[in-house]
């Protein structure tokens, strides 16, 4: 992926890999999501609204006996989940370490949850019985599995009217798995990648999106764990409407070391932070600005297990910066609605006609291909707003090696404080005029040190200086020869030090200890 934020750091970067990270999808049946459907599917069945409660319980029971047949069959424990102090990825993740990542079911978790439903209620006014929509809660069952294309993945299903079903998986479970069908070797922590051999081709696999055959296999899911499918479809055929509910595509930069990454970063935050204004928001996540989004569109930092993460928000829309496995930099765009983003598509109007217009991206999964464009596209702004920073990391870290203690082999020498008086004094004398043109021997040292200490400078203690001053590269001595000179680095470290003190703190401090003191009250 080129953009100008790898070209300016090409050097420090091995390579870039994007796709899809989590994909949350939900599956329903159309004709059963809302009373009007759901009647005829009873009445086309002969089945009375009064038997309603029964006919939907023997569902349920199907569904529950063939999910604990499947936990048997396949040597896979059957949970119920009372509360949620332990969430289900973590009891997943503990099965998994003493299960290993063989292809099959893995666990088979339930529990109690609200989702949107249908009961019987009765109506007052014409005093009938009629289906009622609302938030009810019913048992979902949660199938975790891992699947030979595209690793771990869970499929949730209510037991209960519309049976609704939702499913998740993850594109790097998925790249990793057809990285080891080409060949590819790589290393991969946590949920990102660290390292790849063949960058290229990975960005490939990870391009060569099939759709169709990702909708026949989230079919095959659903014949085998909503076995019930069936039985629905004795008048109608009753199949599963697939739509995104919610993407996230990521774009991973390889760095080569994790201590580049982590200097980089920092600016990186602070940058974000200092600069960033609604528009540029705006135009990460390819949309407009206007005074109508004004609250809408927020930038927030946040401390994660990992170190800082900075997200950009508009609505249903994020795009997020973090450092992930340590010597990688990820760029999130986030999507919880689709339908937030336009596209030029075919449009079917009421009265027939069909054009191609600029239309709200339909929820549908073959959607997924304009999600990849958008995603690229937005990462791409994203990295060159990025790339106009000024990196400052070679002062940076300049600044740390000259304050923190260093090591010459055989003993540590402690580092340089700037605001500390003697080493000031040590640090006037060193810019001398006369010492920069000239040099200076240890002799000559001594002598400009005797007019700002009262102590004694003997020969051996100005030779430990010297020392430690050409550890730091503060200070070069000439070949075979005892005379001394400042090099560019220390001139330029003892001149900023030296201002620092005299045009900065002390203006500064001047400034607030003429302000009076306010008086303490204590109660």
């Amino acid at each position: 992926m080129e953009n100008l934020f790898a070209t300016k750091y090409k050097n420090d970067i091995v390579g870039i890999i994007g796709g899809f990270d989590r994909q949350l999808l939900s599956g329903s049946i159309i004709q059963l999501t809302y009373p009007q459907g759901l009647e005829r599917h009873l009445r086309a069945n002969h089945i009375l609204l009064k038997d309603f409660k029964e006919y939907a319980i023997s569902l349920a029971k199907e569904l529950k006996e063939n999910a604990i047949t499947l936990a048997e069959r396949n040597n896979a424990p059957y949970i119920y989940r009372k509360d949620s102090k332990q969430s289900n990825e973590e009891l997943v993740k503990a099965i998994l370490n003493q299960r290993g990542t063989n292809p099959g079911l893995v666990a088979v978790i339930t529990n109690l949850e609200v989702e949107y439903g249908f009961d019987i209620q009765g109506n007052k006014a014409n005093h009938k019985i009629e289906l009622r929509a609302r938030q009810r809660k019913c048992l979902h069952i949660y199938f975790y599995f891992i699947d030979e294309q595209y690793g771990l993945c869970y499929l949730r299903v209510q037991t209960y009217f519309p049976f609704k079903v939702k499913v998740y998986c993850n594109g790097h479970e998925q790249l990793a798995l057809e990285m080891q069908k080409a060949n590819i070797q790589y290393i991969k922590s946590d949920n990102c990648f660290n390292w790849i051999s063949d960058i290229e081709k990975a960005q490939e696999l990870s391009d060569n999106l099939n759709v169709s055959a990702f909708h026949a296999k989230l079919d095959h899911w659903a014949g085998t764990y909503v076995p019930i499918l069936q039985r629905l479809s004795q008048q109608w055929t009753m199949k599963y409407h697939w739509s995104i509910k919610q993407v996230e595509y990521s774009t991973d930069i390889l760095f080569r070391t994790e201590e580049r990454l982590n200097l980089l970063y920092q600016q990186l935050l602070t940058y974000c932070n200092n600069t960033l204004v609604p528009e540029n928001v705006m135009s990460f996540l390819g949309k407009r600005f206007s005074e109508k989004q004004s609250g809408r569109i927020q930038s927030s930092c946040k401390r994660t297990y990992n170190g800082f993460r900075i997200k950009h928000q508009c609505g249903c829309l994020s795009i997020k910066m973090y450092n992930k496995a340590g010597n990688v930099l990820r760029i999130e765009l986030t999507i919880n609605d689709v339908s937030q983003l336009r596209v030029f598509r075919e449009v079917h109007h009421k009265d027939g006609s069909v054009n191609k217009q600029q239309a709200p991206m339909e929820k549908s999964i073959y959607s997924l291909i304009h999600v990849v464009r958008y995603g690229k596209a937005d990462t791409a702004r994203y990295l060159d707003f990025l790339s106009k920073m000024e990196d400052n990391s070679r002062a940076i870290s300049q600044l740390s090696e000259f304050t923190n203690k260093k090591s010459d082999g055989s003993r540590n020498h402690k580092g340089f404080n700037p605001l500390n008086e003697n080493e000031l004094h040590i640090f006037q004398v060193l810019v001398n005029g006369a010492l920069i043109v000239n040099g200076f021997t240890n002799k000559y040292l001594k002598k400009y040190l005797s007019q700002y200490f009262n102590e004694q400078w003997t020969s051996s203690k100005i030779s430990r200086l010297l020392k430690r001053l050409i550890v730091f590269n503060l200070v070069k001595r000439l070949k075979h020869a005892y005379k001394y000179f400042l090099t560019e680095t220390g001139r330029i470290i003892l001149t900023m030090s030296l201002k620092l003190q005299t045009l900065t703190v002390i203006p500064a401090l001047s400034v607030l200890l003429k302000e009076p003191t306010p008086a303490v009250i204590i109660s």
